[in-house]
């Protein structure tokens, strides 16, 4: 039987379809979800229940101590802001599948789902996704806020910038470096540095636009 010492707990910010994963992962990790925030809470996943007010309407009011806060939000920009006007502490969910190389690090606030496979040497940032099945190999650097979206391959010392979503099924080649807060399409192959702000597609991928 556990006792209240032992029960581990965690705030959960957010309350759409993406918070319901995250829930699901902490709880397979023994977590109770004592809180769930949002800041439309008028507006949530019809599975969202018992939803409170987030910090965006009064944030000398909100809760920001206690139990530690998971992010979850899909969208990078918003997790990023999120974060920054937080004063809380973050917990990190890692599904029990996921395979993950013991020296490599994960930080505060990252969520790593279902399958995963994050190799020897890399390091993943704050406030990170790594969406179901990705593979991270050997002697990456994801930045912060980033999103590795589901069945993403980034092969050995593939660097992603802070923001950046790679998109399903993308695909990285080698030595690549992804700026910060770029865009890489579905399905996408990435055969070459891609600058920052930039969104790129296609095979073999190529910029369409940046973002000024």
């Amino acid at each position: 039987m556990k006792t209240e010492q032992s029960i581990k707990k965690v705030r959960v910010y957010g309350a759409g379809g993406h918070s319901h994963v995250i829930k699901d992962v902490m709880r397979m990790n023994g977590y109770e979800i004592t809180d769930t925030f949002d800041d439309k809470p008028e507006q949530v996943h019809y599975a969202s229940k018992h939803v409170s007010g987030g910090a965006r309407k009064n944030i000398e009011k909100f809760p920001h101590h206690g139990d530690p806060v998971i992010i979850a939000v899909g969208i990078n920009a918003e997790r990023k802001e999120i974060a920054d006007f937080l004063q809380s502490d973050f917990e990190t969910a890692i599904h029990p599948s996921a395979i993950i190389a013991e020296n490599a690090v994960i930080e505060e606030g990252t969520v790593v789902f279902a399958g995963c496979i994050i190799q020897t040497n890399t390091r993943v940032g704050k406030h990170v996704i790594i969406n179901t099945g990705a593979s991270v190999d050997h002697d990456n650097i994801i930045g912060d806020f980033a999103h590795i979206s589901p069945k993403v391959a980034l092969c050995g010392h593939v660097e992603v910038g802070e923001g950046s979503h790679v998109g399903v099924g993308a695909v990285v080649i080698p030595k690549v470096k992804i700026g910060k807060w770029c865009t890489i399409g579905a399905g996408t192959i990435v055969l070459k540095d891609v600058p920052d702000y930039a969104t790129v597609v296609g095979n073999p991928g190529k910029i369409i636009k940046i973002n000024n």
